[in-house]
């Protein structure tokens, strides 16, 4: 069916305007509804189908009587979207999601009227984002902490051994069997057999290793604990679960001795070397350590000095994907098991304030990179597609599918390095002495 091609007579009404939300009421004069009327009944007879009559051939009036509830429909449809779509292009507005209908009134012979809610962008006058005040933490190396790193290094390559042990102690690997019962009943993931336990490590649920401390081998032992009262999943929490536990073997670290052997079991060909390699690798990572530290600042300045509201649509959005990305985490670590609503629900409680300041962000690196003029722009796009040919051995083709499959978003990374380079820059940076 043929649409009007002339714009619609709307007369507008603004009913509440916020920072992201506009709601207007929207009137359509009565003779073009009763115009678009007879022309959706000239189409539905077109096409229909009534007793005794060839299709398209049914008098005007017979298809009133039998379409007058497909029309009436067909008439909101059309009128609500283009004049819908005709207000918000004409006032500018930005939408952020479907816009909502509301308060529909319409009668035969009458005028059309309804409201329209929008959420829109806010708007945002960004100031102060220059000489934001960094302490940016000290990237110098100690001799403690190469010494730290060579005994973690150890640690990671110690061998387990046979304890002469005969109780459980702090320093000690428990091989056990244990089953735990909430309220009586075993519960899933409550059970398990030749569980290699290390009794120096913190475990999900508080007190479970300080239980076993002391216990003889190949004796039972009862151990109760209580989970948390925030955890994750909520029928277990702030319970009390009781384990009957069987230690059925004690180990204990054997570890290697740091000498040029060692080193070369690594792969180097000295101790030396190993040294160098790690105060190299602890240099890098106190460099990037205190880089996000001083990001994470200026970005929590930006948000501290701009007051605003934010479109709801965007942080469930936000919320969304931080909750699907914890749940996956745990789900691998198997804390919570597939489909469970209540951890769910947890966890998008917990996400929200990270989901808020994110969206906030984004916002005031858009705002920043306009009023700077430093949007990325097409040579920052082959600049960066140039390395990733350089980098990669993948086929160029598949390189060039990426990009352009990917290029807002490409271009909105390079645009916020852009920004986070031009603050960073511009802020008042105090390192921190060690």
């Amino acid at each position: 069916m043929e649409t009007l091609e002339k714009p619609l007579s709307t007369k507008i009404k603004v009913i509440k305007e916020e920072d992201c939300l506009v709601t207007l009421s929207i009137e359509l004069p009565k003779d073009e509804v009763a115009q678009e009327l007879e022309s959706v009944y000239q189409h539905i007879q077109s096409r229909a189908s009534l007793p005794g009559f060839r299709v398209g051939k049914a008098p005007i009036d017979m298809v009133r009587k039998n379409f007058a509830d497909k029309a009436r429909q067909t008439v909101l449809e059309n009128l609500i979207s283009r004049a819908s779509t005709q207000v918000i292009r004409e006032r500018k507005i930005e939408a952020i999601n479907t816009p909502q209908v509301e308060k529909l009134e319409y009668d035969l012979g009458k005028p059309l009227i309804f409201h329209l809610s929008v959420e829109k962008d806010p708007v945002i006058k960004v100031k102060d984002y220059k000489g934001i005040k960094v302490n940016r933490p000290s990237t110098v190396v100690t001799d403690e902490a190469i010494t730290k790193t060579l005994e973690e290094i150890r640690e990671r390559n110690a061998t387990l051994v046979a304890s002469s042990a005969q109780t459980v102690d702090k320093t000690n690997f428990a091989v056990i069997d244990f089953e735990g019962k909430i309220d009586g009943k075993v519960f899933p993931g409550g059970t398990s057999k030749n569980y290699l336990l290390d009794m120096n490590q913190p475990q999900t649920i508080a007190g479970f290793s300080d239980g076993i401390l002391g216990a003889e081998l190949n004796k039972e032992r009862t151990v109760q604990v209580r989970f948390p009262a925030d955890y994750a999943r909520k029928e277990w929490a702030n319970k009390e679960a009781v384990f009957q536990v069987t230690v059925k073997e004690i180990k204990e670290k054997k570890l290697p001795n740091l000498d040029d052997e060692f080193a070369k079991d690594l792969g180097l060909t000295s101790l030396d070397e190993l040294k160098k390699k790690v105060q190299e690798n602890l240099q890098k990572e106190q460099t990037s350590k205190a880089e996000k530290e001083e990001e994470e600042q200026i970005y929590q300045a930006l948000v501290d000095n701009h007051k605003f509201s934010i479109p709801p649509t965007l942080v469930e959005e936000r919320v969304r994907t931080l909750t699907q990305r914890a749940l996956s985490n745990l789900q691998r670590q198997g804390l919570v098991s597939q489909g469970d609503k209540q951890a769910e629900e947890t966890i998008r409680g917990k996400t929200r304030p990270q989901a808020e300041k994110d969206v906030r962000l984004s916002y005031l690196l858009k705002a920043i990179a306009a009023q700077e003029k430093l949007e990325a722009n097409q040579a920052d796009v082959d600049e960066l597609k140039k390395k990733a040919l350089e980098e990669t051995k993948d086929n160029p083709g598949n390189v060039d599918k990426y990009f352009q499959e990917r290029d807002l978003a490409i271009r909105a990374s390079l645009t916020e390095t852009k920004v986070l380079d031009f603050l960073k820059k511009n802020a008042k940076i105090k390192t921190t002495k060690e």
